[in-house]
């Protein structure tokens, strides 16, 4: 739960208008107007140094979802 946890908190401070009420673990980037590459490479280096991990691009550009984010930080720790 932690993990899941500390990806929401992430989520928030990259898209300031997203709270516990609105947040979806399965929005696409399509679902977000302001996921836009900038966003994309914040949520990546964001929680590369929460987690202590390396993202590699590859993994990066299969991140659609904060699902996807948690299953992957999840795979590396």
């Amino acid at each position: 739960m932690e993990i899941e946890n500390e990806i929401k908190k992430i989520f928030f401070n990259v898209f300031t208008n997203l709270n516990d009420k609105n947040f979806d673990w399965n929005a696409k980037q399509e679902d977000y107007s302001n996921w836009d590459s900038f966003a994309h490479l914040e949520l990546m280096t964001s929680t590369e140094t929460k987690f202590n991990i390396k993202i590699s691009p590859e993994d990066s550009l299969s991140i659609r979802t904060a699902l996807d984010l948690s299953k992957l930080v999840q795979s590396r720790i």
